[in-house]
């Protein structure tokens, strides 16, 4: 039995025009690479295909009137954000892609492990932004909590802070959310600093980590190890959803977090180990990335997510940072952890 792996070749509609950033045929290029160069690891993915989300899905996250406006938009070919225009076809596949982030999450639930394409979180309950219509990060885990799970984590690696996904959890305590991201300082959405952990029920259960730029793959290591898997342990997740693309990457055209490819991969494998060595389902949802080498970014978290070693290289030189930068960069990172356990600690015993 292969690994569940969900895929439509519809995917391709989700696209924002000839000169924008995301493409809908990142998908199929995607596909036919890995298939192309790793055919034994394209061997091992059990490729199937799920039914659409209707309202009732779309509903679990966002009000009825959001849902109302976008269909109302994209007829007129209207912006949710400036970023963010609906094009014929649009919504079709941006159900197509949240009917199919909450199969693969109800399949790992069910075997284990599943993967797909996935990661909309810039849309919260009544809002779209960033590229993102609809939330199937936020659907799958709400479908989820429906299904009678009690414990959900959703581990968001996207560069940019999953600002949707953080609003639609904020007082949910069921769900802990926790985001790696790039200082939104620096970066869209310009949220997702240390002192925001979530209000009311929720408070404690949303977890932002803001890196520095060129943090690289040594302080996201920090991160696990200090914040990410010490949370696993305590939280005893029924099931760990994680999203997030190849925009970490050093060649990212829209972000400057600068992890290499063999990085990128050491993230993605650690948190599969995690989750196989606890015992606990995971679901890996994978979509963001910009410039000339999503399709390598992309395989580097195949890579992870089964625990191959095939050969990736980017035929681009990584920018260098002098040995002082670097120093201040882990002197940043290890304050914002300290100062992140520090509001984290009223929550949590195990800081």
């Amino acid at each position: 039995m292969g690994i569940p792996f969900f895929y439509d070749p519809r995917f391709a509609s989700y696209d924002f025009g000839p000169s924008h950033p995301f493409q809908g045929s990142r998908f199929e290029r995607f596909m036919k690479e890995l298939q192309k160069r790793f055919p034994a690891s394209y061997a091992r993915l059990d490729i199937r295909h799920a039914e659409s989300a209707g309202n009732d899905l779309l509903e679990l996250v966002h009000e009825r009137s959001y849902i109302d406006r976008v269909i109302s938009l994209e007829k007129r070919r209207g912006y949710l954000s400036i970023d963010t225009q609906l094009l014929p076809g649009s919504i079709d596949a941006a159900r197509l892609i949240v009917g199919s982030s909450v199969a693969a999450a109800r399949e790992a639930a069910r075997t284990g492990l599943a993967a797909g394409f996935g990661g909309l979180h810039h849309a919260g309950p009544a809002y779209g932004e960033g590229f993102c219509i609809f939330n199937d990060v936020a659907v799958a885990a709400a479908a989820l909590l429906g299904d009678g799970k009690k414990r959900v984590l959703i581990f968001d690696t996207d560069a940019h802070q999953g600002n949707g996904t953080m609003d639609i959890f904020i007082e949910e305590p069921r769900v802990l959310f926790i985001s790696i991201h790039q200082d939104p300082r620096t970066l869209y959405p310009g949220r997702g600093f240390a002192d925001e952990i979530g209000s009311g029920p929720g408070a404690g259960f949303t977890v932002n980590i803001p890196m520095p730029a060129m943090s690289g793959g040594r302080m996201y290591d920090l991160a696990l190890d200090q914040v990410v898997f010490p949370l696993i342990d305590e939280f005893k997740p029924e099931i760990i959803i994680r999203n997030g693309g190849s925009d970490p990457l050093y060649t990212d055209t829209l972000t400057n977090l600068g992890l290499t490819l063999d990085e990128l991969t050491r993230l993605i494998r650690r948190v599969a180990e995690k989750a196989k060595s606890s015992n606990i389902p995971l679901v890996d949802l994978f979509l963001s990335g910009y410039g000339a080498y999503v399709t390598e970014g992309w395989l580097a978290i195949v890579r992870g997510i089964l625990g191959e070693t095939f050969e990736l290289s980017i035929a681009e030189d990584m920018k260098f940072v002098v040995p002082e930068e670097r120093a201040r960069i882990e002197r940043v990172t290890r304050a914002t952890l300290d100062y992140l356990k520090a509001n984290l600690e009223p929550y949590w015993k195990i800081f």
